[in-house]
């Protein structure tokens, strides 16, 4: 059996990959208003384009455009970043122009620096932001600062223009890196549990196998490519692909022998299944994005952590997806029962007769 680090195996199933609009998602052009007191805006200005990977720089232009509450900049921005000081009080004419603001009704998230906020109070802070993702961060000196920033204005910023933000300001790109990684292993472990079913039938679980695992392996492949371009690598979508693959080869190895053995062997169930799916996904991702991020590759050692942790993580996710699953089956069951008995009942011979109707003539 052909191991998943060989180069020829692995693009011969990704030749039909259109990478187009992935790349051209990477290089939107965005513009983030930060606005706000010089001293609280350069704080964020530094945290966001100074932190992140180390082994690529920034791609294209800035697209923090910093200015003061009080300015008009803001009305064609694409999401609108306001900063304050939250030891100090707020000025009348700066809750005016906040008003001003919130008419826009752009995607907006507000950071308040020095201070601490109970739990559900952020949301309190200015009913008309409603709309805005309010967060307190007390130290922005502390090393999760801008992870902290990073995930705040994920929180509002289109989803389209993650890539693009994180190619653009170094700061960003963890944040991005571990959205990307979560998101696609929840994909591959939501996959296997749809397929789960007909795998577990030992005459099908092969065929079933095979095109599980050419889903999984293309869903790997794009979030491999993201991951490079939101690190700031090259474009390039096969050159990518030969950097990495001999990183990541070993995760390839290991998820298609276990993936394999469960497919195989019906008694194992649905839970490992998945849970290979997720955390052979993870941690494909983790080697791939420190690889992109800095050029580090991981340790056999780090790895086998990575992969346990995230294997641990995995059959929760799996239990709670198994569960979801079975409760949309209990309750399709249910209206399809419903919808039958209403189609007998509206059909002649579906319906009850009268006993009336029946009964013998005296």
């Amino acid at each position: 059996m052909a191991g998943w680090n060989d180069l020829g195996a692995a693009f011969s199933t990704l030749r039909e990959l259109d990478i187009t609009a992935i790349r051209e998602e990477s290089e939107r052009t965005l513009t983030i208003a930060c606005l706000g007191a010089s001293a609280v805006t350069d704080l964020a200005v530094d945290l966001l384009q100074q932190g992140g990977s180390r082994r690529y720089g920034p791609v294209g232009s800035s697209p923090l455009l910093v200015g003061s509450i009080a300015e008009d900049t803001a009305a064609a921005a694409d999401m609108v970043l306001i900063l304050f000081d939250g030891r100090q009080p707020v000025a009348k004419a700066t809750v005016a122009a906040l008003q001003k603001l919130a008419r826009l009704g752009l995607p907006t998230t507000i950071v308040l620096w020095y201070v601490e906020l109970p739990e559900n109070a952020a949301s309190a802070l200015q009913p008309i932001f409603a709309h805005a993702h309010v967060v307190a961060i007390a130290d922005p000196h502390t090393p999760n600062a801008a992870q902290r920033l990073a995930e705040a204005i994920l929180e509002r910023l289109p989803a389209d223009f993650h890539l693009a933000v994180a190619r653009r300001l170094p700061g960003m790109r963890p944040a991005v890196a571990r959205q990307l990684i979560n998101s696609t292993a929840f994909a591959n472990a939501s996959y296997a549990v749809a397929t789960a079913l007909p795998e577990q039938i030992p005459v099908l679980g092969l065929p079933f196998a095979a095109a599980d695992m050419l889903v999984l392996t293309k869903n790997q492949a794009l979030m491999v490519y993201k991951l490079g371009l939101a690190n700031g690598a090259p474009p390039e979508f096969t050159a990518r692909l030969r950097e990495v693959l001999p990183v990541i080869g070993g995760g390839y190895i290991w998820r298609q022998l276990a993936r394999s053995l469960v497919a195989l062997i019906p008694i194992w169930g649905v839970v490992p299944k998945v849970a290979i799916a997720y955390a052979g996904t993870y941690t494909t991702g983790f080697a791939a994005w420190r690889w992109f991020a800095d050029a580090e590759i991981v340790s056999p050692a780090r790895l086998r952590t990575i992969s346990e942790e995230a294997l641990a993580v995995g059959r929760e996710r799996a239990a709670a997806l198994i569960a979801a699953a079975k409760a949309r089956g209990s309750e399709s069951s249910s209206a399809m029962k419903r919808f039958g008995a209403r189609v007998r009942a509206a059909l002649p011979f579906g319906k009850s007769k009268d006993p009336a109707d029946s009964a013998p003539e005296s």
